[in-house]
């Protein structure tokens, strides 16, 4: 097979799944787990050919017309068995993956496993029937999978916030829903094709319904991403939080129930109690040694302020209330130097590492 196929075969699907990956807007999904999910995805082509010639073998036993038989063969064995390949690898891999926090990750991870199978599948196409099939396909079949891949997608990520969110009727609803409909456009699709081939139908049902799977696909696409949204229960803030420990890229998952130091959320977070605080780090009241906040407590010790403390005790100024102190030392800034100054615990500067009148300085070492 030349490269020239291998191009033709390969290409349309990944332009397709360039164009879902960068709707994502929020919080792209990593790309191993999309390659992961691609080759899974070619994987289920195996089974499915077996399945299908198996189902192939059974139909043509029955006793029924050709039409029938072709309407049984793409609704009960060709539709129901590669959609279920691709539904199984996509759920079994993402339902309780870290990386499956937001409604348009389940479009982009369903989108890969069917392309996945639409890739391998037309290189098999294309290195039987040549560039024309190749190019035919690339306006038909591949966006077919793309499609139920969107649908599919769209209510698996459904059925996995009613999961977060403890609706288990919601959920079993949603999922059955996510395999049902695609299913059933793939299987119409199928017939429609091989009905027009063999004459029953006219030609434009084809075309119609690769109409409207391209403007639903479309449809869909914007739309999940314009209203993509976290489905686990968290505030969209947590994608922006301060607590992740293994930064990959910015964003996900920050509030792992397995990280118990790290469970109080962003500033504000309702319930969140990491930092022995109420309502996130900047809202700390209990921060010790102060009583009202990091910046809030050094207003309040024992004056107005850092510096304005140092303008009031004792006198009204650094230099001055320094200065007017009684020293009896060399150096009157040094406090092992001088003996008078110890009505201070430290004096200010005490080699750039003391305290001032008891409290720790602006960064702890005595600088701002």
């Amino acid at each position: 097979m030349s490269r020239i196929l291998i191009i033709i075969a390969v290409l349309p699907a990944l332009i397709l799944l360039g164009f879902i990956y960068m709707r994502d807007r929020k919080e792209k999904p990593p790309v191993k787990l999309m390659v992961l999910l691609l080759a899974l995805g070619a994987g289920t082509i195996i089974p499915a050919v077996i399945a299908e010639f198996i189902g192939q073998l059974i139909v043509a036993q029955t006793d029924t017309d050709h039409q029938t038989m072709l309407m049984v063969l793409c609704f009960l064995v060709i539709g129901i068995v590669e959609e279920l390949g691709k539904y199984l690898v996509t759920v079994c891999t993402t339902w309780k993956s870290r990386e499956f926090q937001h409604s348009y990750d389940g479009v982009i991870y369903m989108v890969c496993a069917s392309l996945g199978f639409a890739i391998l599948e037309n290189i098999l196409y294309v290195a039987s029937g040549g560039i024309g099939t190749g190019i035919l396909r690339a306006f038909t079949a591949i966006p077919l999978h793309c499609t139920v891949g969107v649908i599919m997608g769209a209510l698996y990520a459904k059925g996995r916030e009613a999961a977060y969110a403890g609706d288990h009727a919601g959920m079993v609803g949603f999922m059955a829903w996510a395999y049902i409909v695609p299913v059933f456009i793939h299987g119409l699709y199928d017939y429609l094709v091989m009905a027009a081939s063999y004459g029953y139908i006219s030609e434009a049902w084809v075309f119609l319904i690769l109409g409207v799977m391209y403007v639903l696909s479309i449809f869909l696409i914007f739309y999940c991403s314009a209203h993509d949204r976290r489905i686990d229960g968290r505030p969209e803030t947590a994608d922006y939080g301060m607590y992740r420990m293994d930064f990959r890229r910015p964003g996900r998952g920050y509030y792992y129930p397995d990280q118990p130091d790290y469970r109080a959320g962003y500033p504000g977070y309702p319930g969140g109690d990491a930092y022995g605080q109420a309502g996130g780090y900047m809202q700390n009241t209990n921060y010790n040694p102060y009583n009202g906040g990091y910046t809030q407590g050094m207003n309040q010790y024992p004056g107005n302020g850092y510096v304005q403390e140092m303008n009031q005790y004792p006198g009204n100024g650094y230099a001055q209330g320094m200065n007017q102190y009684p020293q009896t030392g060399v150096n009157p800034y040094r406090q092992q130097e001088n003996p008078g100054s110890q009505n201070y615990p430290q004096s200010y500067t005490s080699n750039g590492t003391g305290t001032d009148y008891g409290m720790t300085g602006y960064n702890g070492q005595g600088q701002k």
